[in-house]
């Protein structure tokens, strides 16, 4: 594979096999190598930490969609969480689709804590009983097979 072909397919992995590259070079030349590498793996960490950020945002949405009590504020969380799910697949790579996965019990436990203070903040009076283990597949957050997939609201809420 071409690495243009590369970079386009897979920047995150991109990033990382130039920093590697980048490191096992030896010569006199006057590229600060080690400073590049570092430069090009940020570069990769940045686009993983937009990706779990825009992940834990759409949990945290469908943990207020499937829990609120109330109706007028899920329109404004579907349009929400339409923005995020865009912006996710802009940037969404076969190799950070893995870390997502992979790190789908923690992003949940975020988006557990944020959902939770957003409802101390709106809804003081409705109780949470959220499972301790995600319910949701990176699949649904990238909107199942139609990519409109949404939570319903369970029977507490």
């Amino acid at each position: 594979m071409a690495i243009d072909d590369f970079y386009e397919r897979d920047y995150y992995a991109w990033t990382r096999a130039q920093a590697e590259a980048l490191r096992s070079r030896a010569g006199g030349n006057a590229l600060d190598y080690d400073r590049l590498a570092e430069e090009l793996e940020d570069l990769g960490s940045e686009r993983l930490f937009a990706c779990e950020s825009w992940c834990v945002q759409i949990l945290a949405r469908f943990l207020k969609i499937t829990n609120s009590a109330f109706d007028a504020p899920q329109a404004g969380w579907r349009k929400e969480i339409l923005g995020f799910r865009l912006s996710l697949k802009r940037r969404l790579t076969p190799t950070l689709r893995h870390k997502l996965e992979e790190s789908l019990p923690s992003l949940y436990a975020d988006a557990v804590k944020l959902a939770r203070v957003s409802f101390e903040a709106d809804e003081p009076d409705t109780t949470l009983d959220l499972p301790d283990e995600c319910p949701f597949s990176l699949h649904d957050i990238l909107g199942g097979d139609d990519g409109d997939w949404l939570p319903t609201r369970s029977a507490a809420g």
